[in-house]
């Protein structure tokens, strides 16, 4: 994993209970500057707040894509705070850089992080209806991975989304999926880039590998038509009934990451429908 994937400065780490977090004793500013220890057993965070920090209700886990493809290095600091603001919620982001190259072992990290804060949230008076899931990219497909175990434990959330999910595992040269091979003009390199990510993953790691349909929450997939990986963005939400995907004109495979108002403007309008 790349070092600094929230911004290029490196940031001290504070201890804070979820308690603390929902009801900040030092500046919300402040605290988004911190990497934020909940316990030493769990993956570092990063929360950022709605403009208006009192009685904070909703909440948004977000797991972040591998920033070397998203072209998101040092940006997920910005994105999750723009995203808090934007959406009027609390986002708590994992900030797992560093951790481990192991996908199972990533898994199981996030996993355990999840679960912990999740237990904290409800002991606080957060609702599960008001607990979001969220991911882009990689970050999604990790999140994917946790829900078969979520479910079996009981885990449930209001909402989840889900922007350019990494799907199929088709990235040798071999795929069903024709934009893989057509969508070529600004992603140039993104297949490329996930066969070597992805080198050591068992094919079972990708949702649209799974015979059996797993019981996915309220989903939104947002997907850049000029994305790659769009066709396997609309196979999976053709697949699943409890997702509904949102095509974004003009935006590519990292859009997150993008200054252009009109894009923004068109995934946030999605966003804000699907979150009231």
């Amino acid at each position: 994993m790349k070092q600094n994937e929230f911004e290029l400065e490196e940031k001290y780490k504070l201890f804070r209970t979820v308690k603390d977090l929902l009801h900040p004793t030092i500046s919300k500013r402040n605290i988004s500057n911190y990497k934020i220890i909940v316990d030493e057993k769990y993956l570092l965070l990063r929360v950022f707040y709605p403009k208006k920090v009192s009685n904070i209700k909703d909440v948004i886990f977000f797991v972040p894509g591998e920033g070397s493809i998203t072209e998101c290095e040092g940006l997920y600091s910005d994105i999750s705070s723009f995203l808090s603001k934007e959406l009027d919620q609390m986002v708590i982001s994992i900030d797992y850089e560093k951790t481990t190259n192991d996908m199972g072992q990533l898994l199981d990290k996030i996993y355990d992080t999840l679960a912990f804060i999740y237990k904290q949230l409800l002991k606080e008076g957060v609702t599960e209806e008001h607990i979001s899931l969220m991911g882009d990219s990689t970050g999604a497909t990790l999140v994917l991975n946790n829900i078969h175990k979520m479910n079996e434990e009981g885990i449930k959330v209001g909402k989840m989304i889900l922007f350019y999910p990494v799907l199929s595992g088709e990235y040798s040269g071999k795929t069903q999926y024709k934009s893989i091979l057509e969508n070529t003009s600004v992603n140039y390199n993104l297949v490329a880039k996930l066969k070597e990510f992805y080198k050591n993953c068992k094919k079972e790691f990708f949702p649209l590998t799974h015979e059996d349909l797993e019981t996915y929450p309220k989903t939104l997939l947002l997907s850049g038509n000029g994305d790659p990986l769009i066709d396997e963005a609309k196979a999976f939400a053709e697949k699943n009934k409890e997702v509904e995907i949102k095509i974004v004109d003009f935006a590519y495979h990292g859009f997150l990451n993008t200054k252009d108002k009109e894009i923004q403007k068109d995934y946030l309008e999605s966003l804000k429908e699907f979150m009231k």
